[in-house]
């Protein structure tokens, strides 16, 4: 057991050493979207964190993350105020499950051979989830105004989610790309097959 543990880290290592070196610039990205990916994470769990222990002791509902203060809507009503942190919750762990699809594509693509049935997988995953995060946005950003309509102070709330048709336009060029690669793969299977 310990020697396939240890012949698999190895293996793990040499592809690493092997695509820093035939593909230096693809790894880059791939640390770039680790830093992304590991900041989204800590951004949901220290929100998590604080919005536990705000229902234990409201002062820290004045500063929920990165000086959110929804101690106003706390105390107007708790249900609210859960269900807000739910939506930025929700929106925060969907944008970190992107970066984590986008690091899987970096670290499956090869430049030899771009074309790969994972990797058109993993772009229509990634189509998906943006498509989730924008219609998910949009409709946040619908109830965010009806609330401040009926007098709840929201403070940054819509700062924290972010704007939805972005996310919108990337699922569409995602989908796009997608179906390039989808083709790409059937042209490669093809001229393999004729080899």
């Amino acid at each position: 057991m310990k020697n396939q543990i240890h012949t698999s880290m190895n293996s793990i290592k040499t592809q690493w050493k092997e695509k820093w070196v035939n593909q230096p610039s693809l790894m880059l990205i791939t640390v770039v979207i680790w830093s992304i990916f590991i900041g989204l994470c800590i951004k949901a769990g220290a929100l998590l964190f604080t919005f536990i222990y705000s229902l234990f002791n409201p002062v820290v509902s004045q500063n929920l993350f990165e000086g959110l203060n929804l101690s106003a809507l706390r105390e107007q009503n708790i249900w609210y105020y859960g269900g807000i942190i739910s939506i930025i919750l929700f929106v925060t762990g969907q944008k970190a499950y992107l970066f984590y699809l986008m690091i899987r594509v970096f670290l499956k693509i090869n430049l030899v051979h771009p074309f790969s049935r994972e990797v058109s997988k993993l772009i229509s995953s990634i189509s998906y989830v943006a498509f989730q995060i924008g219609v998910a946005v949009i409709l946040a950003s619908g109830v965010f105004k009806g609330m401040v309509k009926r007098g709840y102070e929201l403070d940054r709330v819509q700062e924290m989610v972010g704007n939805g048709f972005e996310f919108l336009l990337m699922a569409a060029l995602l989908i796009a790309i997608g179906m390039v690669f989808k083709r790409g793969v059937e042209i490669q299977d093809e001229n393999e097959l004729t080899v």
